[in-house]
């Protein structure tokens, strides 16, 4: 049976919105030890996500301020993937967009989000599980 992004997703997923300072949106990121934020619109549908490297380069920018909204330094229309998708499917989406992360959909909500980190710690995950079945099969003690 597949293994489906709703598996690996972290959920539920820290949202921002367009008008949230971006000083504000990284003083979330800060505190919650992440990367990323889908930006969500009044109705909670996706319409952009922001990395603590969008907002790291726009401060640096002339005449950008902590006060900044999101919505000017986000990427508009994030590629996403609905939490029912096979993992496998949302691997090769993030390797042909070449993305780090993809939100997760249910629907037009929000619900969590998968990134390369998450990828990863399941890779770690199944090469333990596949030693240690090579260790049983050659120690069966």
């Amino acid at each position: 049976m597949a293994m489906l992004v709703e598996a690996k997703m972290i959920s539920p997923a820290i949202t921002t919105t367009m008008t949230t300072p971006i000083s504000e949106a990284l003083r979330v990121m800060t505190e919650r030890i992440i990367r990323r934020l889908p930006v969500v619109d009044d109705q909670g549908r996706l319409v952009g996500i922001v990395t603590h490297h969008d907002i790291d380069r726009a401060m640096r920018a002339p005449g950008v301020i902590a006060y900044t909204p999101v919505e000017w330094v986000m990427t508009r229309n994030p590629v996403s993937v609905d939490r029912s998708k096979r993992l496998a499917d949302a691997v090769v989406m993030m390797k042909k967009y070449k993305v780090s992360c993809l939100p997760v959909l249910e629907g037009e909500e929000v619900v969590g989000i998968l990134s390369v980190s998450d990828i990863m710690n399941l890779c770690y995950e199944l090469l333990e599980e596949k030693e240690i079945k090579e260790q049983e099969q050659v120690d069966p003690s």
